[in-house]
């Protein structure tokens, strides 16, 4: 917590708003006192208020009436709870505050609820009053839905505040209660039924301001902000997830074009991958974008215009700009039990080559071949080392500069040896699993793991694995001395669903615009390194990724329409090469497959 304030400080500093946690600032005229994190008693009064005052330096005590308070506590529902407090000093600048405020289980009863919060919902949203809700007993564990009675309703075609009751008796004979008010914002003044544009995406909670388990960052101002843009176009927009049908990968691709095909588009607006361009836009599935980069699409960041050009035109979008996602994850409590030297430390100090690598991993092996239980110092698949190492020996997978492929060049062939070495040497664990590893990397006998950032907190990756995680970048070659550069491919992307008149077309592309928080360059690695401070515990980690985490380029290798796992995909043959010590051959022979895909992708016949 403290370590966010302290960014969230740096911040602010910088757009003109100053946030403190109750103390005094040089920065600023204004400042808090009394925010303080505190624990109340189940079903107690909060009043968010009491005993918080702000004071300007120069004019005196500041009126309650001119703090704002953003808060969704509710202290019929155990949990911890942010609330934020915001106020302007007589220089101009805001000041924001923030504490934890905690609700303690009704004691002595089994019975408790959980995601009983308020929310608001957009006019004529289809209102779920049970999602995100749960109740649980300490003694017998969650209850069925059907065991929790709901007093009262929402009618989200009649704007208002609603008033629900939660009822569920525990093991313990005790009835337990828990409240929320649920606000149907006003239809749009805009006259006739809003238009509803739907967008499709593969988990709607992580975009969805209004899904009441959205996991996003910055809901109130979403919220906020969706409401104004459905009042000002007299639209509605709707989040749905893909079906089950459309799941990840080929059959979402193939659903998308079917949908289209048929003209029945399963969206306006299709949350994709950038590797589906190709196929989608050949299938007349999706629609360029270039005719409104200049107008209502001009802060879209250059990154993703690169990522969403096919045949010379965009087709794909994004907010934001493009980070480092990938890297290798270690096991910190391992390490430091071996007394082998941090990662992390090693890159900031400028010693995490090749040669330092398989020196601190054949130290650490030495150790583990010696223990009772089987361990092992490299995880994972060496052939996604090789993706991120070769750019840091001076070459590439797909040069899309010069259109060719480079993984059959020497600054990649260099690379795979040197990773055919470490696997002769019984450096990496023999039975090695992409994505979230293999169960002896889970287990804590694995040192080091490739991964993303998404994995350290995803509970179907790494969110619940048992040893603290640290990060550090891929290391570079003894002879590499370039700029750090890691690819990025099969980057998450929208797109706009084909078949549309240009009237509803352009309105569509205008509205997934305005709903977005643009922000500038300084906001958004600011916004990257609170982030990073929410998924690892100690600062060494954070300011290892942020030495490199804007260094990406865009790599070829899965948008050309190969497989990296069929036949002549580029992991079958370079992975087994890698092991039986045959790469060179391995990747020849793919390679003019590649090429002519590569041709056929950067200059389509059709």
């Amino acid at each position: 917590m403290k370590k966010i304030l302290g960014l969230l400080f740096i911040l602010a500093i910088s757009i003109g708003i100053v946030a403190c946690n109750g103390n005094d600032d040089d920065g600023a005229r204004a400042s808090f006192s009394g925010v303080t994190d505190i624990s109340i008693d189940f079903g107690s009064e909060f009043d968010p208020l009491a005993g918080v005052t702000a004071t300007d330096s120069k004019t005196g005590a500041i009126d309650k009436s001119k703090i704002t308070v953003v808060h969704q506590v509710n202290t019929n529902s155990p949990g911890t709870y942010t609330v934020t407090y915001k106020v302007k000093g007589s220089d101009g600048v805001e000041v924001i505050a923030i504490r934890e405020v905690t609700v303690r289980p009704q004691e002595g009863v089994t019975a408790s609820f959980a995601g009983v919060t308020n929310a608001t919902i957009a006019f004529g949203t289809a209102f779920d009053p049970l999602a995100g809700v749960t109740a649980t007993d300490s003694e017998t564990g969650e209850f069925d839905e059907s065991a929790i009675t709901i007093v009262g309703a929402v009618n989200s075609n009649i704007a208002g505040t609603y008033t629900l009751t939660y009822k569920v008796t525990g093991s313990d004979g005790i009835e337990v209660t828990a409240s929320r008010t649920i606000t149907v914002s006003p239809e749009s003044s805009n006259g006739g039924p809003p238009i509803e544009i739907i967008i499709a995406h593969g988990d709607k909670k992580e975009v969805d301001p209004f899904d009441l388990t959205y996991t996003g960052t910055e809901q109130n101002q979403r919220q906020q902000l969706q409401l104004e843009v459905e009042e000002r176009y007299n639209v509605k927009v709707t989040y749905k997830n893909y079906h089950a049908s459309a799941a990840w990968g080929p059959s979402r691709v193939s659903a998308i074009i079917q949908g289209s095909v048929a003209g029945e588009p399963l969206a306006d607006i299709l949350w994709i991958t950038s590797d589906w361009i190709q196929a989608l836009a050949i299938g007349d599935a999706i629609v360029p974008v270039d005719q409104y980069l200049d107008t209502s699409g001009e802060n879209i960041h250059q990154d993703f215009r690169k990522v969403g050009t096919y045949n010379d035109h965009v087709y794909a979008f994004s907010s934001g700009n493009l980070t480092v996602d990938v890297g290798l994850f270690y096991n910190a409590d391992l390490i430091a039990t071996l007394g082998a030297p941090n990662p992390s430390e090693m890159f900031l100090a400028g010693n995490w080559t090749w040669s330092s690598f398989e020196t601190w991993a054949t130290n650490i092996q030495t150790q583990l071949s010696g223990q009772e239980q089987e361990g092992y110092a490299i995880g994972g698949v060496p052939v996604l080392y090789a993706e991120s190492m070769i750019p840091l020996n001076g070459g590439k997978l797909i040069n899309g500069d010069t259109g060719r492929v480079a993984f059959n060049q020497a600054p990649a062939l260099a690379t795979l040896d040197f990773l055919s070495d470490l696997w002769t040497k019984g450096l990496f664990e023999p039975a090695g699993a992409y994505d979230a590893g293999s169960a002896l990397w889970m287990a804590g006998r694995v040192a080091i793991h490739p991964g993303s950032l998404w994995f350290v907190n995803a509970d179907n990756r790494w969110g619940n694995i048992s040893f603290e995680l640290g990060y550090v970048p891929y290391p570079r070659s003894d002879t590499y001395s370039g700029q750090y550069a890691s690819p990025i491919s099969g980057v998450a992307v929208y797109s706009i669903a084909s078949g549309m008149t240009p009237e509803r077309e352009a309105l569509v592309f205008k509205v997934w615009n305005e709903l977005q928080l643009w922000k500038t360059e300084e906001e958004l690695r600011d916004d990257f390194e609170i982030t990073l401070m929410t998924r690892f515990d100690k600062d060494v980690y954070v300011e290892a990724y942020m030495a490199i985490y804007d260094k990406v380029y865009y790599e070829l290798i899965g948008a050309i329409g190969i497989s990296h796992y069929g036949e002549n995909g580029w992991r079958t043959n370079a992975g087994l090469g890698i092991r039986e010590g045959t790469a060179r051959t391995n990747v020849d022979s793919i390679a003019p497959i590649y090429q002519a895909a590569l041709n056929e992708f950067l200059n389509p016949s059709n």
